[in-house]
């Protein structure tokens, strides 16, 4: 299982992140700047993503930019992508590092049982919350 983090996070959370990960064995954590130049354009990696299978996007961006190309490409590679929500953004990056760490198990189980699609990832945690359907 392939994770993605977008250039809207920190590539040394999503390091962080690969490493609790490696208690799942199959789960592999790549950021934005480990495989494209920093300019590259949300469609443009999205198309290159989706040429070596399908890939679980960790992102603030919402994909609306090139609303059209972005999602029509998204739904072409299959992709699963986690949203976090805009309160996200919001808060220092060791707040929003705890956060992830609290909700990876939960972002890993779901990106396990799904086939593709996009939900919203709420920044309050709870063991009971549940991930928004956002329409691709």
């Amino acid at each position: 299982m392939k994770f993605f983090f977008d250039a809207n996070l920190s590539p040394r959370m999503a390091r962080g992140i690969a490493g609790l990960s490696g208690t799942y064995g199959d789960v592999q954590v790549a950021t934005l700047l480990d495989m494209f130049p920093k300019d590259v354009k949300d469609v443009d990696f999205i198309n290159s993503l989706s040429e070596t299978g399908q890939w679980c996007i960790v992102s603030i961006d919402r994909f609306t930019k090139h609303h059209n190309a972005e999602r029509e490409a998204l739904r072409r590679g299959g992709h699963i992508v986690f949203v976090l929500e805009k309160q996200w953004s919001t808060v220092p990056y060791w707040i929003k590092a705890e956060r992830l760490v609290k909700w990876w198990p939960q972002i890993v189980n779901q990106a396990r049982i799904l086939e593709s699609g996009m939900l919203s990832v709420p920044f309050a945690h709870r063991t009971t919350a549940k991930f928004k359907q956002i329409r691709l």
